[in-house]
């Protein structure tokens, strides 16, 4: 290989080095703490863990499934459980899920029977006689849920967006796969977002300095709508 081939090639190599490290340095790592109440099954809890890391990829979030660890921004507690969830919704018993914020903390919870019933109903985008096709719709589903539920604790708010991944509810065509413009920040909460944690240090557990002080009575869940 010519010598001047040979230098653009390396030049090329550490320019990738680079840019996979810078990125990988200014990402915010965020560390799911799962706490399965109610259970699913190992295709669904896969097609949902994909889901919902890829929504927050594409917003230059990482995540992970396992709890806290070394230079973790913020771990977050995920809890699959519906009867608490129907203990905070208040408004008819159509959330999938709610975020519980309470002083520093912030907890997700899901509802696994409510995305079911949403699946159950199928509307020709699950076939009906494939388990496995029903089982990857509904992780898809709660993928998006929980990426939804991440937001609210990311962006410390219970208001929704107008569109987007923090909009108020979903459609049911919203179980079909693709969609990532409709799974993606606004551009307001992206804007929120960077700024968050625009100033953090690796070491820090971001979300840990701040303090929730005007919360609502009640979580603002996401909802189905009907």
């Amino acid at each position: 290989m010519p010598a001047r081939l040979l230098l653009a090639a390396v030049l090329l190599l550490a320019s990738c080095l680079l840019a996979q490290a810078e990125s990988s340095r200014h990402a915010v790592r965020v560390a799911l703490a799962p706490d399965m109440v109610d259970t699913l099954s190992g295709i669904v809890w896969k097609a949902l863990t994909e889901e919902c890391t890829r929504i927050w990829e594409r917003e230059g979030v990482a995540l992970t499934w396992a709890g806290a660890g070394d230079g973790t921004d913020a771990v977050l507690p995920l809890v699959f459980n519906h009867r608490e969830v129907r203990k905070h919704d208040h408004k008819g018993g159509d959330a999938f899920g709610v975020t519980l914020f309470a002083g520093h903390s912030r907890t997700i919870v899901v509802s696994i029977d409510r995305a079911r019933e949403v699946i159950a109903q199928r509307h020709g985008l699950a076939d009906s006689s494939d388990a496995m096709s029903l089982d990857i719709a509904m992780g898809r589903l709660l993928g998006r849920v929980v990426a939804h539920e991440i937001g609210h604790a990311l962006l410390l708010t219970l208001t929704h967006a107008a569109e987007g991944l923090m909009r108020a509810r979903f459609e049911t065509g919203d179980l079909r796969p693709g969609l990532d413009g409709e799974f993606a920040l606004a551009a307001p909460d992206r804007q929120r977002l960077a700024i968050r944690f625009s100033n953090r240090r690796p070491a820090d557990v971001a979300l840990a300095t701040f303090t929730w002080r005007e919360a609502p009575p009640a979580p603002s869940p996401l909802r189905a709508r009907r």
